[in-house]
C-alpha cells in the first residue's frame, strides 16, 4: 500500500494530467499546467525528506531536465535555421514535381520518418518532420493526421534502433543486446507498430489542391549552412561513440552553424541581418520547452517517490526469471504504461529488476513496448510532447479521437509478430 505522501501525489499528477488534456476549456496554456503540478509534487516530496537524499535527487533530476532541454532547445533552434534558409520549402517543391496523390505523400513521409528516426533519434525526426509538413498541408485537419502519424512512425523506427530511443540506448550499454539483435529481431515488430497505424490514419487524409499554393521566398538557399545543419543531428550520434551525451554534438554543430553565419555576414556573401543566428533562436518555442520541464518534474517525482518501481514490481511479480510468459505480459503492460509515464525510469527499474542471464529477445521486446506503446497517448513519448508543443491544434483530446485506437492496434500486433516470431519458441 502506498503511504499518503505517495497518494497526494499520483492524486496531484492525475489533476494536473486532466487539466492538460482540457486545456481550451479552462483556457490555460498547458505548458503553465505542467510547470506549476511538477513543482508543486516535488514541493510534496520535500515536506519531512532527508535534506541531503533531497539535494542529491534534486541534482540528478536536474542533470536529466537540462540534458533533454538543452539538445531540444539546439535541435528547434538548427530546424528553425533550416527553414529560415528555405531548406523545407526546397523539400516540398521535390515533393510537390513528383505529382504523387496525397495518400502516397502521406505514405513516403511515415516512411522518411520511420527511417530517419533509426538513424538519428525519434526527438530529432518528429521535429524536422513537422517542418516539412507544415509546408505541404493546407487542411488543418490533415496537418494534425500528417504529425500524429509522424509521432507514431518515428517512436516505430526509434524502437529498433541502438541510437533511436533513450530507452534503446539504456538496454543497448546495459548490455542487454548489440546493436544487430535489436535492429535484425526488433525489425519486423517495429515495421508493424508503424504502418498498421500509417495504413488506418491514411482512410482519413482528404485530397488537397497544392497546384496554387505560392511558396513565399525568405532567403535564398545557403547549402553551406544547411548541411552543417544536417550534419549536426549526427554529431549527436557520433559522440555517443564518446560516451558523451547527445546534447554535447547538437551544441557543436550549433556553435559551427553560428560561426559560419556570423563569418558570412562579416564578408558580406549572406546580405541579410535576419540571417543573424541570434535572430534565430528568439525564433525557437519556449512554451515546448517549459512543458517538457514540467512533465519531466512530475514523472521524476513519482519516481523518486518509488512508485514507478513499485508498479514495476506489481507488474512483472516477484521472480519473473522463473516465468517467461510474466516477462512478456510484463513488458506489453509496462508498453501501455509509458503511454501515461515517462518510460526512462520504468525501463531503468525493469533493468534493475530482472535477473542477468534471460535471453536478448525480451530485452528486444522490451524497446519494442516502451519505444512503441508511449504513442498511444500524445504525452508518451519526448516525440509527442515535443510534436504537442509545437502544434497548438493537437491537443490531448484530439489526439485520442485520432491517434490512440490506431496507435494501440498498431502496438498490439507488433507485440503479437514478436510472439509469433521469437516468444513462442522459449
Amino acid at each position: 500500500m502506498y503511504d499518503n505522501e505517495s497518494i497526494l501525489l499520483i492524486i496531484i499528477f492525475i489533476i494536473g494530467f486532466a487539466a492538460i488534456a482540457f486545456e481550451h476549456n479552462l483556457q490555460v496554456n498547458k505548458s503553465w499546467i505542467a510547470l506549476f503540478t511538477g513543482s508543486i509534487m516535488w514541493i510534496v516530496v520535500a515536506i519531512g525528506e532527508d535534506e541531503e537524499l533531497l539535494r542529491e535527487a534534486m541534482l540528478h533530476e536536474s542533470a536529466e531536465i537540462f540534458a533533454l532541454i538543452v539538445f531540444l532547445m539546439g535541435a528547434m533552434t538548427i530546424v528553425e535555421m533550416m527553414a529560415h534558409f528555405r531548406f523545407f520549402t526546397w523539400v516540398e517543391s521535390k515533393l510537390l514535381i513528383l505529382k504523387i496523390s496525397d495518400r502516397q505523400l502521406f505514405w513516403l513521409m511515415g516512411l522518411t520518418t520511420f527511417i530517419a528516426s533509426a538513424l538519428l533519434d525519434n526527438l530529432t525526426s518528429t521535429l524536422i518532420m513537422i517542418q516539412i509538413g507544415r509546408h505541404l498541408y493546407i487542411r488543418k485537419r490533415n496537418f494534425v493526421i500528417y504529425v500524429i502519424n509522424i509521432v507514431i512512425a518515428a517512436n516505430a523506427g526509434g524502437a529498433m534502433s541502438p541510437v533511436g530511443d533513450v530507452t534503446t540506448i539504456m538496454l543497448w550499454l546495459a548490455g542487454k543486446f548489440t546493436a544487430w539483435q535489436v535492429l535484425f529481431y526488433g525489425f519486423i515488430p517495429s515495421v508493424i507498430a508503424w504502418a498498421v497505424p500509417q495504413a488506418i490514419l491514411t482512410l482519413k487524409i482528404r485530397n488537397e489542391d497544392r497546384k496554387r499554393r505560392e511558396t513565399k521566398e525568405v532567403l535564398p538557399l545557403q547549402w553551406s549552412i544547411i548541411f552543417i545543419g544536417l550534419f549536426t543531428f549526427g554529431f549527436a550520434v557520433i559522440v555517443n561513440l564518446f560516451h558523451l551525451p547527445p546534447f554535447i554534438g547538437i551544441l557543436l554543430g550549433l556553435g559551427a552553424c553560428a560561426i559560419v553565419i556570423d563569418y558570412r555576414l562579416k564578408k558580406g556573401t549572406l546580405k541579410k541581418k535576419a540571417g543573424h543566428i541570434v535572430n534565430i533562436i528568439k525564433t525557437i518555442d519556449m512554451a515546448t520547452l517549459n512543458f517538457f520541464i514540467g512533465i519531466l518534474l512530475a514523472v521524476g517525482a513519482l519516481n523518486y517517490q518509488g512508485v514507478l518501481r513499485d508498479v514495476a514490481l506489481l507488474i512483472f511479480g516477484d521472480n519473473p526469471a522463473a516465468n517467461p510468459i510474466a516477462i512478456i505480459m510484463g513488458h506489453t503492460s509496462l508498453g501501455i504504461l509509458s503511454a501515461v509515464v515517462d518510460n526512462v525510469p520504468l525501463t531503468a527499474a525493469v533493468i534493475k529488476m530482472l535477473p542477468e542471464g534471460i535471453a536478448f529477445t525480451y530485452w528486444v521486446l522490451l524497446a519494442i513496448t516502451a519505444g512503441t506503446g508511449g504513442s498511444i497517448l500524445v504525452i508518451g513519448s519526448a516525440a509527442g510532447v515535443a510534436a504537442m508543443g509545437q502544434v497548438k491544434e493537437l491537443t490531448i483530446i484530439r489526439y485520442i479521437k485520432l491517434g490512440t485506437l490506431p496507435a494501440f492496434i498498431g502496438y498490439i500486433t507488433a507485440v503479437a509478430s514478436w510472439y509469433l516470431l521469437f516468444g513462442i519458441h522459449l
